[in-house]
């Protein structure tokens, strides 16, 4: 089984005997989402990340929509279950480090223009980085734009 799972289904136990109910709910929804794929939850553990950040992505959109609806009291219970999911994350890449990334990978595949946006996302994405898509996809754009 994978270590993840294992920390997932730890810190589970832990929560339900402290009574912490916000974290018990989030990890409860994780371990779900995780046995929804794999009903043993023997996943390897970037393929249990990879469905936590389609969750986590889930929560973020449903932060944006619950702002437009002016409802800040759930706004704050949402953000509060995607600090809960994003600890299970592996750190993120600095922000310098992508820069650094990115200006290799265009001088790589000689990108010169916005329309080799695609091509070098395509790159970097495929380098198995732990790094933010939407990041990426903007510092990609201001470097070709230079």
């Amino acid at each position: 089984m994978a270590e993840l799972f294992n920390k997932i289904n730890q810190d589970l136990q832990s929560a339900m005997k402290s009574r912490d109910l916000l974290r018990l709910e989030v990890l409860r929804m994780m371990k779900s989402k995780v046995l929804l794929v794999n009903a043993r939850g023997d996943l390897p553990d970037p393929e249990i990340i990879k469905i936590l950040q389609k969750y986590a992505k889930s929560l973020k959109d449903a932060i944006e929509e619950t702002k437009k609806v002016n409802r800040p009291d759930a706004v704050n219970k949402l953000e509060d279950e995607l600090k809960v999911v994003e600890e299970y994350f592996p750190s993120m890449l600095p922000e310098a480090e992508l820069r650094k990334v990115v200006s290799q990978v265009v001088a790589e595949i000689g990108a010169t223009s916005p329309k080799d946006t695609g091509k070098v996302m395509k790159v970097i994405m495929g380098k198995g980085l732990n790094v933010d898509g939407s990041m990426v996809s903007k510092i990609v754009s201001e470097v070709l734009k230079k």
